[in-house]
């Protein structure tokens, strides 16, 4: 290629191998999960995929560019870059390669359009000037990129390539797609409960869903959890109290649904506030935990009060802290919350003097509250969960509330309030995302 070393010609070829019509893997199918992909694939915005490592972004877009080659597209006319490969990385500093690299393999095969997808965009320092510029002079360019950190969308990028892209967030599996993976086509309900058993359990990155082997399953969990601990938070914000930041992941890890302060963690751990909170901002960054508020109409009181933190996976939850049987309810709570969350709904937890695990915002309004137990048959219990229910239905004049549980399912009618009790696996069936 012109201009272009040997090295770099070959670690193109091999990151490309449908120029010479060799095959490649494009996984199972989860494109009908995503649909505005290929929607998005037709505008001329870039297409940003984000989401934590893992989660499938790569091989979404192996399935995009095996779309694009049954709708007759050139081979030539797609190059696939792939950063995170070491020769690309010892280049991350140099300000001009990537312009280079993609000038010169637009002189050499000259396509009408070029569709070109660049994982794990991050790894390069000047992407976003390099992006930007090529977006602006170079029309015959559709960008499709892939990033493991938030950050992708923050500071720079919000603003330099402001309304120049549309932005994906692929996440784990969700129950539906779980059970496509796994070939179930129409379980019964005690299937479902089985099943929903082992997703809770191991959680839903594609790689562990499709291995066999249980110990197995946990060691690919924690190196993937060693990969973002790295390469998402350590590497890039250049921190060097690496015990600290372990000790703070491990904490949070181990403490999911529970109400916290920045204060209280530092405490707990012996370091700064201010330490904890940056270093959870670099956590949320990765997409590895994500945080909730509690609902307030002040702003300022919502920021102070304790906050509650979630992780992106159960099972990465269980291979990094407590054992399954340990605390099942916080971890149905947590799998809830980020099917919410997936669903790009705001959401708040209520607190006056009981709590409801969920409410629902939509523009201005409180629409919907949902408490999440493992069970209802202990009667403490079941009063404890209906009165942060109905508080929050009160204060928020909702007519309609929800319970999620493991198993259990009914209606409740309360005054002239009605409660809705599902099991999970019925719940996570009816959304389908």
């Amino acid at each position: 290629m012109c201009n272009m070393d040997k090295n770099t010609k070959i670690v193109l070829e091999r990151q490309n191998p449908w120029w010479f019509g060799k095959p490649f893997d494009t996984g199972i199918d989860r494109m009908q999960w995503y649909p505005m992909l290929m929607k998005y694939l037709k505008t001329e915005e870039i297409l940003l995929l984000t989401g934590a490592r893992r989660t499938g972004k790569s091989t979404i877009a192996y399935q995009m560019i095996q779309n694009l080659l049954e709708s007759k597209v050139n081979p030539d006319a797609v190059l696939f870059i792939n950063l995170d490969e070491p020769l690309f990385q010892s280049k991350s500093k140099d300000p001009v390669f990537l312009t280079e690299l993609i000038e010169s393999y637009l002189a050499l095969n000259q396509p009408d359009k070029l569709y070109l997808f660049i994982d794990e965009v991050q790894n390069y320092n000047y992407w976003v000037q390099t992006i930007k510029t090529m977006f602006d002079t170079a029309k015959n360019i559709k960008f499709i990129l892939t990033g493991s950190t938030s950050t992708l969308l923050k500071k720079e990028t919000s603003t330099r390539l402001s309304g120049r892209y549309f932005s994906v967030t692929v996440y784990p599996l969700s129950f539906s797609e779980y059970l496509t993976f796994i070939d179930i086509r129409k379980p019964t309900t005690i299937e479902k409960y089985q099943y929903f058993n082992n997703y809770l359990e191991f959680g839903a990155y594609p790689r562990v869903v499709l291995e066999n082997d249980n110990e197995l399953k946990h060691e690919i969990l924690q190196n993937y959890f060693q990969t973002i601990y790295l390469k998402d938070i350590i590497y890039p914000n250049n921190l060097r109290n690496n015990k600290d930041v372990f000790d703070l992941l491990y904490f949070i890890i181990s403490n999911i649904a529970k109400p916290f302060s920045y204060s209280n963690i530092a405490k707990t751990l012996g370091i700064s506030p201010e330490t904890v909170k940056e270093y959870l901002q670099f956590a949320e960054d990765s997409y590895l935990v994500y945080t909730l508020t509690k609902f307030d109409h002040s702003v300022k009181k919502q920021l102070a009060n304790p906050k509650k933190i979630y992780c992106i996976d159960t099972g990465l939850v269980n291979s990094i802290s407590f054992k399954f049987s340990h605390d099942r309810g916080r971890l149905l709570e947590n799998l809830v919350y980020m099917t919410l969350n997936k669903q790009n709904r705001e959401i708040y937890y209520h607190k006056g003097r009981s709590e409801c695990d969920f409410i629902i915002k939509d523009n201005l309004k409180i629409t919907g509250a949902i408490q999440v137990t493992l069970s209802l048959e202990d009667e403490k219990t079941k009063k404890r969960e209906l009165r942060g229910l109905m508080e929050a239905m009160i204060a928020h004049n909702l007519q309609e509330g929800l319970i999620i549980t493991e198993k259990e399912s009914g209606k409740l009618k309360i005054d002239d309030r009605e409660i809705q009790i599902k099991p999970v696996y019925e719940w996570l069936n009816d959304i389908r995302k």
